[in-house]
């Protein structure tokens, strides 16, 4: 249960941060809006998946990992556009949070 609660916990934080950090990069003018839009949508995809995470719903499981995967996506397609380049650093950050993030909810959500 406390594996739960945590991914929940991180999942809820890890969201919020990409869903207001959208809302900076377009106030800031560096994304388009529809971009920070979507990229806003998957951070509160992530948090809303995360508020049912600890009640072991595998639906809940699967919409974090779809948000996840199309975060990463979004983040790379936009970091290409602001800065014509791909940052290394920043994915290998955010793909081990993820990756932690997934991994305790998967094992939370699908053990006995």
């Amino acid at each position: 249960m406390l594996t739960l609660l945590l991914a929940g916990l991180m999942a809820l934080i890890y969201g919020a941060i990409i869903a207001f950090g959208a809302l900076k990069l377009m106030r800031q003018e560096k994304l388009t809006p529809i971009s920070a839009a979507l990229l806003g949508f998957t951070g509160l995809i992530i948090m809303l998946s995360a508020l049912f995470i600890p009640f072991q719903i595998p639906l809940a499981f699967y919409a974090l990992l779809a948000a996840l995967i199309a975060m990463h996506a979004l983040a790379i397609k936009n970091d290409l556009a602001i800065h014509d380049k791909f940052i290394l650093k920043n994915y290998i950050l955010k793909f081990i949070i993820s990756l932690l993030i997934l991994i305790m909810a998967f094992l939370g959500t699908f053990s006995i």
